[in-house]
């Protein structure tokens, strides 16, 4: 896989997870039985619609999510990224997080797994 093209998706997984209000633009990034670990340790979600619950149910308790991408490493069909998100939760609490994710492509350039790294704790009293 080209860098510019892996760029691409990367960038739009994140402008759409963060900016859009329908999560249909987010999961269909996914190949239909692509895998979603946010973050690594948590239960994997497999499929479209577990995909889609579990992002629907992060932004009814999300107010703001500013992510900036940070770097970008590709190579085959994987990419690394570096990067870090500013959160303003529904109660009003701000929350800066920094992560890595490791996305894995198919062949049709879709998300086959993806596997975020980041400090869950700064979530926990967001998603509890």
């Amino acid at each position: 896989m080209k860098e510019a093209d892996a760029r691409q998706i990367i960038e739009a997984y994140f402008n759409v997870v963060a900016n859009e209000p329908d999560t249909g633009a987010f999961v269909e990034l996914f190949s239909p039985d692509g895998i979603l670990e946010d973050p690594v340790g948590t239960p994997p979600l497999h499929g479209r619609e577990a995909i889609r619950r579990f992002v629907d149910a992060g932004k009814s308790k999300i107010e703001r999510f500013e992510i900036t991408v940070r770097e970008i490493i590709t190579c085959g069909s994987e990419s690394a990224v570096r990067w870090s998100g500013d959160i303003l939760t529904r109660q009003g609490e701000r929350i800066t997080i920094d992560g890595i994710g490791i996305f894995m492509f198919d062949e049709q350039q879709k998300l086959r797994h993806v596997r975020e790294f980041y400090d869950v704790t700064k979530l926990l009293a967001v998603f509890s």
